[in-house]
């Protein structure tokens, strides 16, 4: 959704600008205005909210930088040659089968989980019921009170839940300065992984980068790697598949810190 656009204005607009727009606009869209229009309450609504979010320094700047990727992202992809974009798709169809495994593997341990509740529930009802009936036997003085013999639970240990170690959802990056001079900051990094047009920036869990000078041949050269954690194992795998067989990343190294099974 541009906001931009709905509100009909441009992208260097200024608050002034903004609220002169919005006024015209709200004219020409509200429901009042236009009550044999279904639409109308939306259309006026999606104006308000756009209104809002240019008017907010901080929503704005977030909403420029989502649009300025997003447009980096259809242009470079608008460039791929068809090799690469059969690479993408395909990549894309090994990502959904992947996430398909995982759903169908958390059903069945949620199945299993299940069963034990039932089962641990059942032992629970059969201890209340022999303490209760412990608790009712009165002592005599020839007899001793029985002490309740303990009663042993028949549920097994739940069945382990598959979790996603962190090393398997993160990657090494290494460059050096001489062939990526531009690649300095998380920012960078972060876009760059993003213009593949597989990864989105909510898909990262974190960038950690670091430069460090290094002497070769006499001169001083700065080198340059990151560590990048992403949110699953799927979007790891996905980006390093892509990384390996993308011409655009042989200056930039990317390696595993945990050796996929």
């Amino acid at each position: 959704m541009d906001y931009y656009s709905i509100v009909g204005v441009s992208a260097s607009a200024d608050s002034n600008q903004i609220t002169s727009a919005y006024r015209k606009a709200s004219l020409k869209v509200h429901p009042d205005r236009n009550p044999d229009d279904p639409l109308a309450s939306e259309k006026f609504q999606a104006l308000k909210t756009a209104f809002e979010i240019l008017l907010d320094p901080i929503k704005r700047a977030e909403f420029d930088a989502k649009r300025a990727t997003q447009a980096a992202r259809t242009a470079r992809f608008a460039g791929l040659d068809n090799k690469r974009k059969a690479l993408a798709r395909d990549l894309e169809a090994r990502e959904e089968a992947y996430q398909k495994q995982q759903t169908d593997s958390l059903q069945k341990a949620a199945k299993i989980r299940k069963l034990e509740e039932i089962k641990a529930a059942g032992a629970k009802l059969r201890q209340a019921k022999m303490s209760e009936l412990a608790a009712a036997t009165i002592p005599t003085p020839s007899t001793q009170p029985a002490k309740p013999s303990p009663v042993q639970s028949t549920c097994p240990p739940a069945a382990p839940v598959e979790t996603c170690d962190t090393l398997e959802c993160t990657l090494r990056f290494k460059w050096t300065r001489k062939k990526l001079p531009d690649l300095n900051t998380v920012e960078d990094l972060s876009t760059r992984i993003c213009s593949c047009d597989l990864i989105k920036t909510s898909d990262i869990e974190s960038v950690v980068i670091s430069t460090k000078n290094s002497s070769e041949s006499g001169a001083t050269s700065k080198k340059g790697s990151a560590v990048v954690c992403f949110k699953t194992v799927a979007l790891c795998n996905r980006f390093f598949d892509f990384a390996q067989a993308d011409p655009d990343w042989t200056n930039c190294a990317v390696t595993r810190l945990c050796s996929s099974s």
